[in-house]
């Protein structure tokens, strides 16, 4: 079990030279009273050691701010150690590897594909759904093809996560999966999924139940009240509508279960209200959007950006491969050219679609979380930031050419 280091501000920061036998000195105290316990060997903690440090960029933090001075710690198994005070850090000592990023640039997580196709070119199987009406059993991973040439494609541009769901045709629809997006002959999946449901028009059929919207209403009221193990934890609900959302927040959703919302088709009518009253009741409420494009609808955009401004957390949907590679970013740019947050806009890039998702360990750069992350030119919301370098598990990929050779990182070993 490795000793995660993690700083806080106002305090003097010491180099890790200074550090070390502070460390080493606790770990030989934690062992031995291991010992002395009886603790098993693998328990026993061990003195932090990085493999690398990545330095000189600004971070996107958990909550959405840019901060600078700041060093990320990767350790040799691909997940991050610590977030550091980059003026403690020594770039002499021999023992890890340092990343030092352009001036200027800013470190985030990995871009996250919500409810697009990223992945399933070329192998056989359906993200089609509605033959059964509440269909459990169904895995969106299936679908997942790990030698798809547009996963890399995607990574190029800091897109790092893809999540797949089924058509929105039943009540229930299976489950979602999340994939790292490497194009590879083993797939690396993150997230086993959440089910995924619908509530709307897509699920009326002519030539099966429910018919009509009155019929569906009913159905979903007497499955709420049988209890299902579907609901035992939360669910991904395709809202597209304003009159499907109202009819959503209308059932007696059990405690816990609150679905995320994902709402693409929303504007004027739809019950920000009501969404606004149940965040103050159960907490902070999820919901997707978009993608928000040049010439799509106004209302759509509008309404997300009040939603954001009244408490709800938001994700933007995705679109790959068949929408603009930049799709993601350019939905958070528009949403705050009209009014949104920019630290709620960056959680809507980076840390909610892996909550939407139900991924844990990714989106946030964080101790303990994957090293997927992005080395942007600028700030991720700048439509001209460039992606520089990408990291996924640790593994580093150079994408942008350095436009001088000031730019150019430097590596030490």
């Amino acid at each position: 079990m490795l000793v995660h280091t993690t700083y806080t501000r106002g305090l003097i920061p010491l180099s890790f030279k200074q550090l070390l036998p502070l460390l080493a000195l606790c770990a030989i105290q934690w062992v031995q009273a291991g010992v002395d316990a009886g603790e098993p060997e693998a328990l026993k903690p061990a003195i932090f050691k990085p493999a690398t440090v990545i330095t000189g960029a600004a971070v996107v933090l958990p909550d959405g701010n840019i901060e600078e001075n700041w060093a990320v710690a990767v350790e040799e198994n691909g997940s991050i150690s610590a977030l550091l005070p980059a003026d403690s850090i020594d770039e002499e000592n021999g023992e890890w590897s340092i990343f030092r990023a352009p001036e200027g640039s800013v470190l985030a997580p990995g871009l996250h594909d919500l409810m697009g196709a990223l992945g399933t070119t070329g192998k056989p199987g359906s993200l089609r759904s509605g033959t059964v009406l509440f269909d459990t059993e169904l895995d969106a991973g299936s679908s997942f093809d790990s030698t798809d040439p547009w996963l890399d494609e995607a990574a190029k541009h800091g897109v790092l996560y893809t999540t797949l769901v089924a058509q929105p045709l039943g009540v229930v629809n299976g489950r979602s999966a999340t994939f790292l997006c490497h194009t590879s002959d083993q797939a690396t999946r993150l997230a086993q999924g959440k089910m995924m449901m619908a509530l709307g028009d897509s699920v009326l059929a002519s030539n099966r139940m429910p018919t009509s919207r009155t019929s569906l209403l009913s159905i979903w009221r007497d499955w709420i009240a049988s209890k299902p193990a579907a609901l035992n934890s939360p669910g991904i609900l395709y809202v597209a509508e304003g009159i499907d959302l109202r009819q959503a927040l209308s059932l007696s959703w059990p405690q816990g279960s609150i679905p995320v919302f994902i709402h693409s088709g929303g504007d004027a009518r739809s019950p920000l209200n009501l969404l606004e009253a149940l965040g103050k009741q159960k907490g902070p409420v999820q919901m997707v959007v978009g993608p928000l494009l040049e010439g799509g609808s106004r209302a759509h955009l509008m309404m997300a950006v009040r939603a954001s401004q009244q408490g709800v957390e938001l994700s933007f949907a995705g679109g790959l491969p068949a929408g603009p590679a930049d799709h993601l970013r350019g939905s958070a740019a528009m949403a705050v050219a009209a009014g949104m947050d920019v630290a709620a806009a960056r959680r809507a890039l980076f840390s909610n679609p892996a909550k939407v998702a139900g991924a844990f360990g990714i989106g946030e750069i964080a101790s303990g979380s994957r090293a997927d992350l992005v080395l942007f030119s600028g700030d991720p919301l700048d439509p001209a930031a460039q992606v520089v370098h990408v990291w996924r598990g640790g593994e580093g990929m150079r994408v942008a050419a350095p436009t001088t050779v000031e730019e150019m990182e430097s590596v030490r070993k």
